[in-house]
């Protein structure tokens, strides 16, 4: 047979994973693992053949599935092909027998893809053995949960369900990072999440593949990625990094500049913060000011569907320990000031409960997103003596991710259109709260440019005013960010 002819020698960590007993395992790798081959034998002969020998199951089901259906077609399904090219493929109905003479064993793969979220209700009738998700990443949660309540319903008498995940590197905020019991060493930070029961996975070395791949391949890769170092980092370095989905918001970013390689340290200035204080995703930035001209982002605070009251309190009580007796300056969305009726009568708004429930004193910000953006972007943009104007702490994991990528414009369809405005996801609420924070502080330059000695108001930020290069931006686009 032809299976038989073909030798496959899986890697180490692959064959650690081909002998892990776990009934859900993920394996992460970069580019040219061999991770999709791994997850191929497994499906298509480990498994069934364990089936058959442990449980004396002869016929499985298995669904292979992948998000695009060209990616399934012209990368998994072709790995499946080429290793087990003797099967029957079913073209209507998108799927392929294998048969084991000797051994009495058939196995049925279903090829099927979900690019749309709609498509999860092609998979609430099915019953299958087991799946495997190819670039798993990539395929929302709601359809991982609804295939876990589909496998191990084939055959009727079936005592186990398999679930195989391969991937190329998660960020650290994904919940494939989380889920996992590593069982090999993770090159990012280790997870502080409890793993989901019976999940394992197997993050492969770089370069563990090397002497199967075509000469140089690697350093190729490197070569035509120079430009995109956070590429090669997730793709060739196997790091954690972030699923880009749309066009990036900033150009300027870049992660070796402007993130910080140790924890930021405070030097006892003014604090400031920009708030996005407005629906139930709500986020706070903190920063300040180490020298003129220069801002480091110390903070992110961000929840999923926690009241205002609540995140507000919770972000005092963390930031009175870290930095007790600091000086606050803050800025919140302008929508956080509109009135609503109270409980019990009368009215009040989000800036309102804040300032009487948690002692903070926001300022609204600027409204208008474009003057916002473009203010990050000009700081991202500049040098101050040499070095970058702006720097994060690299605990602020949600902000870095969304610079890499995840803060995004939307691509309208497949037509290479994207949407004007970024797509509100997690991501979008960190960001939100550190333009408000900068455009005024930028703002703030040209109000003390225009009038040093003869300040209107309190502003609170002079020392970022107290810069050597005021000059504005060459761009005629930022005038907004200074205007009065």
């Amino acid at each position: 047979m032809a299976d038989e002819r073909i030798t496959y020698r899986p890697l180490p960590t692959l064959a650690a994973f081909h002998r892990h007993p776990g009934k859900i395992r993920c394996i992460v790798g970069p580019v040219g693992s061999g991770k999709t081959t791994a997850a191929a034998w497994e499906l298509c002969y480990y498994l069934p053949m364990l089936l058959a020998s442990q449980h004396g199951l002869k016929k499985s089901r298995w669904l292979i599935l992948r998000n695009t259906y060209p990616e399934l077609i012209d990368t998994t399904q072709k790995t499946v092909f080429d290793w087990f090219s003797w099967g029957e493929y079913r073209v209507q109905r998108k799927d392929y027998i294998l048969k084991y003479p000797k051994e009495g064993i058939e196995v049925e793969i279903l090829f099927r893809s979900c690019d749309n979220p709609k498509d999860v209700r092609h998979f609430k009738s099915l019953e299958l053995t087991g799946y495997w998700l190819d670039e798993s990443i990539e395929v929302g949660s709601d359809v991982k949960l609804m295939l876990k309540n589909r496998i191990g319903r084939y055959p009727k008498k079936c005592p186990v369900r398999y679930g195989i995940e391969t991937t190329n590197p998660p960020d650290v905020e994904d919940p494939t990072y989380t889920q996992f019991k590593w069982l090999t060493d993770v090159p990012g930070p280790i997870p502080t999440r409890q793993p989901l029961e019976d999940h394992f996975g197997f993050w492969q070395p770089a370069g563990e593949n090397t002497p199967n791949l075509p000469p140089n391949y690697y350093a190729a890769l490197i070569q035509d990625y120079a430009d995109n170092p956070d590429w090669a980092d997730r793709y060739i370095r196997g790091l954690p990094g972030i699923q880009v989905r749309g066009k990036n918001v900033y150009h300027n970013f870049a992660r070796k500049m402007h993130v910080a390689s140790d924890p930021l340290v405070f030097n006892g200035a003014k604090l400031y913060a920009g708030w996005d204080n407005t629906g139930n995703t709500p986020a706070c930035i903190v920063a300040y000011i180490p020298s003129p001209g220069i801002l480091h982002v110390l903070k992110e605070y961000h929840s999923e569907r926690m009241g205002i009251v609540d995140f507000a309190n919770y972000v005092v009580a963390d930031r009175n320990t870290r930095w007790p007796n600091a000086e606050w300056v803050e800025w919140g969305d302008p929508a956080g000031e509109a009135k609503f009726s109270r409980t019990g009568g009368g009215l009040t708004s989000n800036a309102e409960m804040m300032r009487d429930e948690a002692g903070i004193e926001l300022k609204p910000s600027e409204q208008n997103w474009e003057a916002r953006r473009e203010s990050v972007e000009y700081q991202l943009g500049r040098l101050s003596r040499g070095e970058p104007a702006f720097l994060i702490d690299p605990s602020c994991v949600r902000l870095i991710n969304g610079f890499m990528g995840g803060y995004c414009y939307k691509e309208i369809g497949t037509t290479g259109l994207y949407q004007d405005k970024p797509e509100k996801n997690k991501y979008s609420h960190v960001h939100d709260a550190l333009q408000y924070m900068v455009v005024m502080l930028l703002r703030n330059i040209g109000k003390h440019n225009r009038a040093r000695s003869s300040r209107t108001e309190d502003t609170g930020d002079v020392l970022f005013g107290n810069i050597a290069d005021r000059a504005k931006p060459e761009k005629s686009g930022y005038s907004e960010v200074y205007a009065a």
